[in-house]
């Protein structure tokens, strides 16, 4: 039986969402992400940039939101040609 516990990256997982976050919200720094995105997930700021630095581990309800606006911001991104 395979166990998540022993994964040989355990920080994966937040690395993909942090990425996934700059997808979503494409920004300069790290502080213009965290508002944009905290104003959308309806989170502080704060928790955004403890998403952004793999701090914490967010909510299946906020990945599934990033995850949408990330396919969003993508094919918005191919459509005007900026792929």
């Amino acid at each position: 039986m395979k166990n998540p516990a022993h994964s040989t990256d355990p920080c994966a997982s937040r690395r993909w969402f942090s990425d996934l976050l700059w997808r979503a919200f494409p920004s300069r720094s790290e502080r213009e992400l965290s508002e944009k995105a905290s104003a959308v997930l309806d989170v502080s700021p704060r928790q955004v940039i403890n998403w952004l630095r793999e701090e914490h581990d967010p909510k299946l309800r906020y990945v599934m939101a990033v995850i949408a606006l990330a396919g969003a911001e993508i094919v918005f991104s191919r459509i005007e040609g900026h792929e």
